[in-house]
């Protein structure tokens, strides 16, 4: 195994080498003696009489004595070192996965190559680990082969959004520990803390990308749905973007004509446009820049849960609660009574605990004479159907009618009796019981109660299990209601992008548990078998991740970090002192010329 140098500008030391051989290349000018004499002239042809000049490099003693001293100075100045046999280190590579770093994927991964070809060889086994800020992700490698290492790093797709990286760099300083070594790989200075060895590889861009996007129904020009999207620029210049509308169909995708989006540094701009005519699903795409993963927005008309509802009854609660329901997208009133349906109806206690279904319920009129209206205050329960409502304005008779049971959930209270509780029927299923009486109450005009009834219908709608198709952010969470933890999900996922392929796969339990749409932008569809549970689009629009102003490169290193490697895994060389008499063997060798005292002798006879 080759040896380690613990001073590596020791080897500078080398540059004596030419040095040395440019002396001897150089002659000294020869002395010029006057004589009558003829038999005092000797052979003078290898000498030049022209001074300094170049000649043939004549080998020699000294000259080899003086090349081996140079190379022996070198070597010991560099302090070489040899690696122990039981030496063992672990080498941590973190990879910062936020999307922004997709600009700078090639340099990173440059740098981590240039990370292994530094701690190789600084022990003599070597743990290899490569993991990202994803701390919910496994590693992308950990062995101890090189070349699988440096092949797993094919796999990074960074696509998160703003999130903190200490989690990931506690764990990796933990694998590494003190005899190890860990790097992170990042864009920017103010991701990580002090005291963490740092590569950065970014640098600004002029990025303008989505930053958002909404799909509504609406009923003019025409009915139907409409997107508006939020284009942002991210750089300190006017940035200029054409920008148009892809729809994919059998024959290839349809693009839209191109129109234009001028924007002002730091500004943001509005798009939008309609859904065509049976398309449900569209990208508006955006003229490409060096950072495309915001460039194209996908987008699917939304299709929300059925509900059925069937409200009995033709008094003025009937009806409030009917057009109510008209307004809620998904719900669908009952023609005829259904039993799959939930229920509105006017109905008295014995009534409603014989009831199966789900639904809201009130108390028939209150016949008492001269109830008097309540004073106290309605306070709200922590529940979500009343978080946030302001129930300052209420009035009526107070509570009425129902009386809650154990295991019910209270929702609002007057004094010590709920106004209004949740009630699982003999089915188990949720009744919201509105236990006071509509008619001398004001529960129709407070804006508290058309939100407390939209929230219950909402929560009933998407707690069914049923098809539905929606727009998601990319990681977002999807709520799969009604799906057994044994039943198997496939998911198939398809870029955004021309001709991306469909990539299907089956999520594994820990995804099923916490289920989140596709971190990168495109479309997707979850099935259980045959059935289709969720069509989605999963949208690209952090604009943090977006701007690259304060991308830039550096590098942060720990002082006396890899001495100190160095030094734990190595000996020091054992030869050393005897490196030291060879140098000044050949220094002393070098300086004494052989036969000297008999040339100045014979010269002093003549």
């Amino acid at each position: 195994m080759l040896p380690l140098f613990s001073n590596p500008a020791g080897l500078w030391a080398l540059l004596g080498v030419p040095a040395i051989l440019a002396i001897h290349f150089l002659q000294q000018r020869s002395r010029v003696v006057l004589t009558s004499t003829w038999f005092l002239i000797e052979k003078l042809a290898p000498d030049s009489t022209r001074g300094r000049t170049w000649e043939q490099l004549r080998a020699s003693r000294t000259l080899w004595l003086q090349l081996l001293a140079i190379l022996v100075l070198a070597w010991l100045l560099a302090e070489p070192r040899w690696v122990r046999a039981e030496s063992a280190q672990t080498v941590v590579l973190v990879l910062d996965d936020s999307a922004s770093m997709a600009a700078f994927r090639a340099p990173a991964l440059a740098a981590a190559e240039q990370e292994f070809d530094a701690a190789a060889g600084l022990a003599a086994r070597t743990t290899w680990v490569v993991m990202t800020t994803d701390v919910r992700q496994p590693p992308l490698y950990r062995g101890g082969e090189r070349a699988s290492a440096s092949a797993a790093l094919a796999r990074w797709q960074p696509q998160l959004g703003l999130h903190d990286l200490g989690p990931a760099l506690r764990l990796a300083q933990g694998l590494a520990s003190a005899a190890g070594r860990t790097l992170l790989i990042t864009d920017a200075r103010g991701k990580f803390p002090a005291g963490q060895r740092a590569v950065g590889v970014g640098h600004p861009l002029d990025n303008v990308g989505f930053a958002g996007a909404s799909v509504a129904r609406e009923e003019a020009p025409a009915v139907g749905h409409a997107w508006r999207a939020l284009v942002q620029n991210h750089a300190a210049t006017p940035q200029h973007r054409a920008w148009h509308v892809e729809v994919a169909g059998a024959g290839g995708a349809v693009n839209s004509a191109e129109q234009n989006v001028e924007l002002a540094p730091g500004a943001l701009s509005e798009i939008s446009g309609r859904f065509p005519e049976g398309v449900e699903a569209l990208t508006v795409v955006l003229e490409g820049d060096e950072f495309p993963t915001d460039d194209r927005l996908p987008l699917v008309r939304p299709v929300p849960k059925p509900l059925l509802v069937q409200v009995e009854g033709t008094d003025a609660a009937a009806e409030f609660f009917r057009k109510l329901a008209r307004e809620i997208e998904g719900v669908r009133l009952a023609d005829v009574p259904a039993a799959t349906a939930l229920r509105f109806v006017r109905a008295g206690h014995d009534d409603v605990a014989a009831e199966r279904r789900g639904g809201i319920f009130w108390p028939p009129a209150d016949k008492r004479e001269q109830a008097a209206l309540s004073s106290e205050p309605v306070t709200p329960d922590r529940d979500a159907l009343v978080a946030g409502l302001n129930w300052q304005g209420w009035f009526g008779t107070g509570p009425y009618g129902y009386v809650p049971k154990p295991g019910d959930g209270p929702l609002l209270w007057q004094g010590r009796w709920p106004l209004a509780f949740l009630h699982s029927s003999l089915a188990g299923k949720r009744q919201l019981l509105l236990a006071f009486d509509w008619d001398t109450s004001n529960a129709s005009r407070l804006p508290s109660t058309v939100l407390l009834v939209r929230r219950f219908l909402e929560t009933e709608r998407d707690a069914q299990r049923a098809p539905f198709a929606a727009n998601f952010d990319a990681g977002g969470l999807v709520a799969l209601a009604g799906v057994a933890a044994e039943e198997a999900i496939t998911v198939e996922f398809r870029p955004v992008g021309a001709n991306a392929p469909v990539e299907t796969r089956v999520l594994a339990p820990e995804e099923k548990r916490v289920l989140r749409a596709p971190a990168r932008g495109g479309f997707f569809t979850l099935r259980a078998g045959e059935e289709t549970l969720v069509r989605g689009a999963a949208q690209f629009a952090d604009a943090r991740q977006g701007d690259f102003r304060s991308a830039e490169s550096f590098n942060v290193e720990l002082p006396g970090e890899r001495q100190a490697a160095i030094e734990r895994n190595t000996r020091a060389d054992p030869w050393a002192p005897l490196w030291l008499l060879v140098l000044g063997a050949a220094l002393l060798g070098s300086w004494w010329e052989r036969g000297g005292g008999a040339r100045v002798a014979k010269g002093a006879r003549a």
